[in-house]
């Protein structure tokens, strides 16, 4: 059948709708393409097969593009097809930001339940490619690879066009020594200078074997983060989460930091903070930083990172956030609490955790917006105003699209008024050379 794609789903797959008026999600179609398209059902176990009509969801593949999306482009990578990985890389890079920007409000107002809410527009890369530096693969008889998309097949991979030119050169160096008892591998990568240049690039390697031993080519890697308030240098060990997209997290943590909103006096509460990198950028402006997260490791990187710093007002705690602050740090005042979950964002008890603590700004940084305006929801019941969000493209290429938000709290014994940016005019000039944007947001 013949259907006309009018949007997009949250893993990229094309919406369209059948003559009957029944929505179909279509892999391999993009908004604004007429295609043919193959109906099937999900079975599991025994692949996909024929979809019944009178299914109230539809999926299917589409055989052939009738017209073309004016928006599409032709795919550069040999394993587009096979890998799953980069669901968007057939749409134009442009494209990409204004749908990803436009989910982000949809959510917002969908799930949150927000009028009109304000969505600066997204922060988009020059050179959307070769952004990642980390690349897990799985191994399967010393062959590494991908799995392709909602399967355990595996793709063997020689090169991928997101990952640091680094981690191929080491992959491949890698590829003739692998072990048929090792299971996974990552390669990450990073520039301790901050110059990004290949002869300044550390390597580490870390398998997993499948007796579920692990060995890392070296204890830590060291790197230099770069943000508006200040330069940071970082141990990261192993284990650690680290933001995979270096050159994005600078925007990223940098309009975190200016909707904290630091003078000096606020106490800083850093929730989910991993190796400690958004409170330690954040230090140098605030009273004090008190950072939690669960993995020791991070932990133990962070109040090393704190040390290799110079920063002395930052203290770091392990525990699981929802845990930790009732137990831990029970009684904790805070001015500002960072909020960076997983994707499935915070429990509803460690939303109301925080609202008891009563900090006057709550800025929230979000890998997935359906959660975060689930959570945004929560928030406002709680006294807390969404003021604006400022999206970040750290994923090009796929469906994901990480957001900034910032809350304030209107409560009677602070100041009543809508909180706006105290850097007004770096944000006119970051939305104007940000890639991707249409000039249709006022600042």
């Amino acid at each position: 059948m013949q259907i006309r794609i009018t949007d997009l789903s949250t893993d990229g797959r094309g919406i369209g709708r059948t003559e009957s008026g029944q929505v179909v999600f279509v892999e391999g179609a993009l908004t604004g393409d007429l295609a043919e398209v193959e109906l099937y059902e999900d079975a599991p176990g025994s692949g996909k097969k024929e979809a019944k009509r009178g299914s109230s969801l539809l999926k299917g593949r589409a055989v052939r593009i009738i017209e073309p999306s004016p928006d599409r482009v032709e795919n550069d990578c040999p394993y587009f097809r096979d890998c799953g990985g980069c669901t968007l890389r057939e749409l134009r890079y442009e494209a990409q930001l204004s749908w990803k920007e436009s989910y982000v409000r949809s959510v917002l107002t969908r799930i949150a339940g927000l009028k009109d809410p304000v969505v600066r527009p997204i922060q988009g890369m020059e050179q959307p490619s070769r952004y990642r530096n980390k690349v897990e693969f799985a191994v399967e008889n010393g062959i590494p690879g991908f799995y392709g998309e909602k399967s355990h097949r595996l793709v063997p991979i020689e090169d991928c066009l997101l990952q640091d030119e680094a981690i191929t050169k080491q992959l491949r160096k890698e590829m003739e020594a692998l072990s048929r008892h090792c299971s996974r591998m990552t390669i990450r990568c990073s520039h301790p200078d901050g110059s990004g240049e290949p002869e300044n690039t550390e390597i580490m390697v870390i398998k997993e074997y499948d007796d579920g031993n692990i060995t890392a080519s070296c204890r830590v890697l060291h790197d230099l983060l770069q943000t508006e308030m200040a330069d940071i240098k970082t141990e990261i060990s192993p284990m650690s989460f680290y933001q995979v997209n270096s050159a994005q997290t600078t925007k990223l943590y940098s309009i975190a930091q200016r909707y904290a909103a630091l003078t000096g006096n606020e106490r800083v509460l850093d929730l989910y903070c991993g190796a400690g990198t958004i409170g330690l950028s954040m230090a140098s402006k605030a009273a004090r930083v008190i950072g939690v997260e669960v993995n020791k490791q991070a932990i133990l990187d962070a109040n090393r990172n704190a040390v290799i710093n110079g920063i002395v007002n930052a203290t770091f705690v392990q525990g699981k956030a929802e845990d930790a602050v009732n137990t831990k740090l029970q009684g904790v005042q805070a001015d500002v609490v960072i909020l960076d979950p997983p994707r499935s964002g915070c429990k509803e008890s460690l939303l109301r955790t925080v609202a008891d603590i009563g900090p006057e700004r709550i800025v929230y940084v979000s890998c997935n917006p359906s959660t975060l305006a689930r959570d945004i929801k929560i928030l406002n019941s709680l006294g807390y105003s969404f003021i604006e969000c400022t999206p970040v493209d750290m994923f090009p290429h796929s469906s994901h699209v990480e957001t900034v938000c910032c809350l304030y709290h209107q409560k009677k014994d602070f100041i009543s008024v809508p909180y706006k940016p105290r850097n007004a005019d770096y944000l006119k000039r970051s939305s104007r050379s940000a890639v991707g944007n249409r000039g249709d947001d006022k600042l």
